[in-house]
């Protein structure tokens, strides 16, 4: 599985949405700022991303739905509604890697509850949910093809798509998730897992592209007959190669997959398979929403503290965000994380406010955010911590070295940053504060960066009634200068860390 990937308004119909998309990106110019983005969606991924309870001893995804998951995904509500989401998308609600042969005895009741619980409370505050049951022929099937290994593929998580049992067993999966919950719609992918390359696969669909875009389609022409009115997005992870964007033949399958969902989505995970440079030519050959996932984001290491770090990144996102929408782009699947950090909530609240208002600078955005969240007691002490923010997210990324990452990492810098490992048994190192990302002039400048941050904010912290939030801030920042100290010292870097007058004479 790819380390760079999450192994992931209300609308009245699909028919409805379909006829919004803009033709060209003057039309998308001539839209107003408060219409702003169409889909705006809260991407939690596995449902203990949002959690404020860490797990340090779990491999990812962590898949148990208990009471702090629940409040974990509540909390991220009440931030993503009062911010401008309007609908929300979570992986493995019912079940992380496998489903049973008894697929309606997947939960138990409790679990039943939780879910029903999760989705009430998403409803209640106007916005609507989409979930992602399985991958597409895969990423969930592991059970049933060892019941059934003709189902199998040379891929052993893949079912055979020349067999239409195996079609019959997905179709069982999304009709169970449509029939027995309140659910507004799917996540469809197809390309987590890779694909079959029997020799059979192979000479129906020698291009990756077609092949991806079939299935997919198969998969969404059914839900559209079985269930009408279902929200149906798509991503596209995997499909290609980064920034190399689509030949003629991979463009009519992409073309024709559009007829059949309401946004493609285009995350980004290491930059776009359309160049931005090639966005006013794509997106007004599709027939439905193009998104990204907003340029950047911080996939949230589920075995860290939830205070532990302290990044926002408001400036890069939003830049993204406005240049996406210019050039017709109408969905942003943006990434979310546990509230419980304030660095996290903050870029969550951000989100939602920048795709509600893509008119706006990013710093009045910003402003709006932290003047909802922090409630300060002066017009001078908003305007000092709308630039603590700024600060932060500079002293960390402007460090990057863009070329050194992509030739250290053999390919383009990130867009989902993975703070440490993804999996493991135990808490990971700080990988981010490491090469290729930070060298010793990095860390140095960045530590210095996060002191001269953390003083101001000891200087401001009583103009706020933030309910906690500054302390907060204050524990991440001291919590990476931990990490940056001990990196520096394990390397000897004794000019980052060596600020006690260690080994000096008196």
């Amino acid at each position: 599985m790819d380390m760079d990937r999450r192994t992931f308004i209300g609308i009245s119909s699909a028919a409805a949405v379909g006829s919004l998309v803009p033709s060209s990106s003057a039309s998308a110019a001539a839209e107003t700022e408060s219409e702003g983005y169409r889909y705006r969606i809260a991407f939690d991924a596995w449902i203990n991303d949002v959690r404020n309870e860490s797990m340090p001893l779990d491999n990812w995804p962590y898949g148990i739905l208990d009471d702090r998951t629940v409040d974990g995904i509540v909390k991220a509500f009440d931030v993503q509604s009062q911010a401008g989401y309007n609908v929300v998308d979570i992986l493995g609600l019912w079940t992380t890697y496998a489903w049973p042969l008894e697929i309606e005895h997947v939960v138990d009741k409790n679990r039943q509850r939780r879910i029903n619980q999760i989705l009430k409370a998403a409803h209640e505050r106007k916005m609507k949910v989409i979930c992602f049951p399985s991958g597409i022929l895969n990423w969930g099937f592991d059970k049933i093809l060892q019941a059934y290994p003709e189902l199998g593929t040379d891929n052993k998580h893949e079912m055979d798509p020349f067999k239409e049992e195996s079609w019959k067993w997905l179709y069982k999966v999304f009709d169970y998730a449509a029939d027995n919950y309140d659910i507004d719609g799917f996540h469809l992918e197809a390309a987590d897992q890779g694909r079959c390359k029997t020799s059979e696969c192979i000479e129906k669909w020698p291009d990756n592209v077609a092949y991806y875009c079939d299935v997919t389609g198969r998969l969404a022409d059914y839900l559209r007959q079985k269930h009408r009115n279902m929200l149906l997005v798509t991503t596209i992870q995997g499909f290609s190669s980064w920034g190399k964007g689509f030949n003629a033949e991979q463009m009519e399958h992409v073309v024709n997959l559009s007829k059949k969902v309401d946004c493609l989505f285009d995350q980004g995970h290491r930059g776009t398979y359309v160049p931005q440079s090639g966005w006013e030519e794509f997106i007004p050959k599709l027939h439905c929403a193009y998104g990204t996932s907003g340029g950047i984001w911080v996939y949230p290491p589920q075995r860290w503290d939830r205070t532990r770090w302290f990044l926002p990144y408001v400036q890069r996102t939003g830049q993204h965000m406005r240049e996406l929408y210019q050039a017709g782009g109408r969905g942003v699947m943006y990434y979310q994380g546990p509230v419980e950090n304030p660095g996290t909530e903050v870029n969550v609240d951000f989100g939602g406010r920048m795709m509600t208002h893509v008119g706006k600078s990013e710093a009045d955005v910003l402003g709006d955010t932290l003047e909802h969240l922090y409630h300060p007691k002066s017009s001078s002490a908003l305007h000092k911590l709308v630039g603590l923010y700024q600060s932060a997210e500079g002293a960390y990324f402007e460090q990057w070295n863009q070329q050194r990452i992509e030739e250290a990492q053999k390919a383009p810098p990130p867009g989902e940053l993975h703070l440490t490992n993804l999996f493991g048994a135990s808490p990971g190192p700080s990988a981010y504060l490491m090469e290729p990302f930070l060298d010793i002039q990095g860390r140095l400048k960045y530590k210095q960066g996060l002191v001269a941050i953390f003083k101001d904010l000891s200087m401001i912290e009583d103009e706020f009634s933030d309910g906690g939030r500054i302390v907060r801030m204050k524990q991440g920042i001291s919590e990476t200068l931990v990490d940056i100290n001990n990196i520096a010292k394990c390397k000897n870097e004794s000019e980052v860390w060596d600020d006690q007058g260690i080994g000096r004479q008196y």
